[in-house]
């Protein structure tokens, strides 16, 4: 399948520099993108994530979204721009004496980490907490 571009080829774009939420609810998958803001800083001068744009999408369209971008995180891996196994994320195991919320239930709000994440892996010994994200656009 073939989707033409508009004629004069301006398809709109948008930047971000990450994820900052994704929840579920009404039959919906919301996905809050966020990037740097260039006015609202934290205490040390940092910039703090602003929501940007919200993707809104049915949850066949959201799981055939990962399949897609799971497609290229492989492909980027082949082709060496990412190291081997980049896309392994732990999870971390639950705790004992209260069970796992089951996923996708009413209005969940799921929280996604929006840390960058290294080029390369870290070592497990040395594991360092997550970091607020950074923009290059912000250095």
């Amino acid at each position: 399948m073939t989707i033409e571009p508009p004629p004069d080829d301006r398809i709109p774009e948008l930047y971000a520099d990450g994820v900052f939420d994704i929840g579920f609810g009404n039959g919906m998958v919301r996905i809050d993108l966020f990037s740097l803001s260039a006015l609202c800083k934290d205490g040390n001068g940092q910039p703090l994530p602003a929501i940007r744009q919200r993707v809104v999408m049915s949850l066949p369209g959201f799981l055939a979204s990962l399949s897609a971008l799971e497609g290229m995180r492989q492909r980027l891996e082949a082709a060496g721009v990412l190291p081997p196994n980049s896309g392994a994320v732990p999870v971390p195991a639950p705790s004992h004496g209260s069970p796992a919320a089951p996923p996708f239930q009413g209005n969940v709000q799921a929280p996604v980490q929006a840390a960058v994440q290294p080029a390369s892996p870290a070592p497990a010994a040395s594991a360092t907490p997550p970091t607020r994200p950074r923009s290059p656009n912000f250095g």
